[in-house]
């Protein structure tokens, strides 16, 4: 009798004992008994913040697409053929889909552009008594497909069921607005400038059979408008040896100043990656010296 109850008190013990371990593991791991998504191979830990490509637009409703790497457990086999360099295996990848959703708390940010004014004073958002240039509230319509966003939600994406979310912010990817090239052609305010378009940012992974995409030369219509800084930095003809070299003194240019067959650097309004006809903010064209040594 005493054996019976023995067996009896160790099986009660034994269950207990398994479930503090379950409700323990769930805690730890953040989800607390919600439900767990299918992709929970995938996303194993705490998920509130995604990066992916976005594919489609419809209304408020943006979705992305973002891959994620299958964690190698396995000791790695790597092949070895004869007169060949060894093969390592392809890393199995997986592509979710997510379809996130604008409402009027999502905040949507992009950081700003860079411009080497050499006479122009830009003053920095926010600094106080100073007139600052006006930061448009960026929406929805500012979302672009084949972007590569980042997306934060105060859900856990382990426990979504139908990969859909309310997104609180989104960071869109910086804009594209420098071009440099050469001038081809000035007709009054406006001239033509030949140059590669830039690539833009990569995916966080890119598939091994992938090959990255090629610059191509465009032409692009550039206006000139009264607020276009043209200018450039002119160095000293010449550098004595053993003396530190002159700094480079600013130069203010005009539009006769820009001659075609003139290399130059524009930076731009507009995502040079978007459109061919741009706004000029800033034109540097090369300058026709450079330092020379003295013997």
């Amino acid at each position: 009798m005493n054996h019976k109850k023995i067996i009896v008190v160790g099986i009660i013990l034994l269950g207990i004992l398994a479930l503090f371990m379950t409700v323990d593991y769930k805690n730890k791991n953040g989800l607390n008994g919600q439900t767990v998504s299918p992709n929970i191979l995938y996303l194993t830990s705490p998920v509130n913040s995604l990066s992916g490509k976005v594919e489609k637009i419809e209304g408020n409703a943006v979705s992305i697409s973002s891959q994620y790497a299958l964690l190698q457990t396995a000791p790695i086999a790597i092949t070895v053929m004869p007169n060949q360099p060894p093969v390592m295996p392809t890393p199995q990848i997986k592509t979710i889909t997510y379809k996130l959703f604008v409402t009027d708390k999502t905040q949507i940010s992009q950081p700003a552009s860079n411009i080497n004014y050499l006479f122009k004073t830009i003053t920095p958002s926010g600094a106080p008594g100073f007139p600052t240039a006006s930061t448009p509230n960026l929406t929805v319509k500012n979302i672009k497909v084949g972007q590569y966003i980042t997306v934060n939600s105060q859900d856990d994406l382990r426990t979504l069921l139908k990969n859909t979310f309310e997104a609180t912010m989104i960071n869109l990817p910086p804009i594209i607005n420098t071009l440099n090239g050469k001038i081809v052609n000035i007709t009054n305010n406006t001239l033509t400038l030949k140059a590669f378009a830039p690539v833009a940012a990569a995916p966080p992974m890119i598939a091994l059979d992938t090959a990255p995409p090629t610059p191509q030369e465009k032409e692009y219509t550039i206006y000139i408008t009264q607020d276009t800084e043209i200018s450039r930095n002119v160095y000293g003809t010449n550098m004595t040896p053993g003396e530190p070299p002159t700094p480079p003194k600013p130069e203010k240019l005009t539009l006769a100043d820009l001659k075609a067959d003139m290399r130059a650097t524009v930076y731009t309004v507009e995502d040079v990656i978007e459109t061919q006809t741009l706004t000029a903010l800033r034109i540097e064209p090369v300058a026709s010296t450079s330092p020379l040594i003295k013997p």
